[in-house]
């Protein structure tokens, strides 16, 4: 399991409070999803200025960070509330139906059936109430390794979830973009021809982390150069690789360290890759097996 933020809660002194933005910034989880975890499900209870603006205390990102540990263990939103009231259940732990192979299950069926409107409800449904890190460690990168090959139908199947999950992802980052003012992250593929879902999906949860991301799909090496200069970005971030083989990454990060200083953070199966490499020679660069960790390892990153 991992854990998505990082340390800088206790930048705010004990007493001060922050808007919903900062906790949006300092937890990863949408400025939408804390609005649906209050609304609907009375998680959090912030207090309010004069004109009626969300504040937050330190107590209240402790809580959400309390809330994304039990969501990663697999228990529902709706069922968090409960669970934290339960003041008699000390260190154990409850048995637990994992929420996120219940929405693969009920995806498949929405894709088996092409119902584009009981999809679109779901992804939707997903985005507003889990964290996007979350969602696509456990719901979305087991749910397209479940979908890959040829058998009939597969393909078909395949390509409806991601046109769907895509639309809503780029309509997303949209309007994300116009809140995001942080440091200036380029997402780029690891190799040609793989599924562009995930990626993008990093790229609107960089966003809602407040970072100004920009996925260009895949680049060589001397592009991807080309693109983190011209965008003055301050990580770069590699993803994928399902297709990558090692000599391949091995030029295309010698390139990296002989021509910039830049940081980059490797995400998926090429971080796997990498590590079969030396990773002892490989300053600068750092390897992360989920969206989770690529969020904590950035934040780190900016933060130092």
């Amino acid at each position: 399991m991992d854990i998505i933020a990082d340390i800088e809660v206790d930048e705010i002194p004990a007493g001060d409070t922050v808007p919903i933005r900062e906790i949006s910034r300092v937890t990863g989880v949408n400025t939408v999803t804390l609005r649906a975890w209050e609304r609907r499900y009375g998680l959090l209870i912030p207090q309010r200025t004069t004109k009626g603006h969300r504040l937050y205390s330190r107590a209240d990102i402790d809580r959400v960070k309390e809330i994304q540990l039990w969501l990663g263990r697999g228990l529902a939103i709706s069922k968090v509330k409960a669970l934290l009231a339960d003041e008699q259940r000390g260190d154990r732990v409850p048995e637990i139906d994992s929420i996120w192979l219940q929405l693969a299950q009920q995806i498949h069926i929405a894709i088996s059936a092409f119902n584009r409107n009981q999809l679109e409800r779901l992804i939707e449904d997903t985005f507003s109430l889990y964290p996007i890190p979350m969602i696509a460690d456990y719901l979305l990168t087991p749910f397209l390794i479940e979908l890959q090959g040829d058998e009939q139908g597969k393909p078909v199947r395949r390509a409806f979830f991601a046109g769907v999950l895509l639309e809503y992802i780029q309509a997303a980052q949209s309007r994300q973009r116009q809140a995001a003012h942080g440091e200036k992250i380029l997402v780029v593929s690891a190799a040609q021809n793989e599924n562009g879902s995930l990626p993008q999906v990093l790229n609107y949860g960089l966003l809602v982390n407040q970072h100004q991301a920009e996925f260009l799909g895949y680049l060589n090496a001397k592009e991807s150069l080309l693109g983190a200069e011209a965008l003055g970005a301050k990580i770069v971030v590699i993803m994928g690789g399902e297709t990558v083989n090692a000599s391949e990454l091995q030029l295309h990060l010698n390139v990296w360290r002989e021509r910039s200083s830049t940081a980059v953070v490797l995400a998926g199966n090429v971080a796997r890759v990498f590590r079969a490499l030396n990773p002892e020679s490989h300053s600068g660069i750092y390897p992360c097996d989920t969206q989770q960790q690529v969020l904590t390892t950035i934040n780190q990153l900016l933060k130092g």
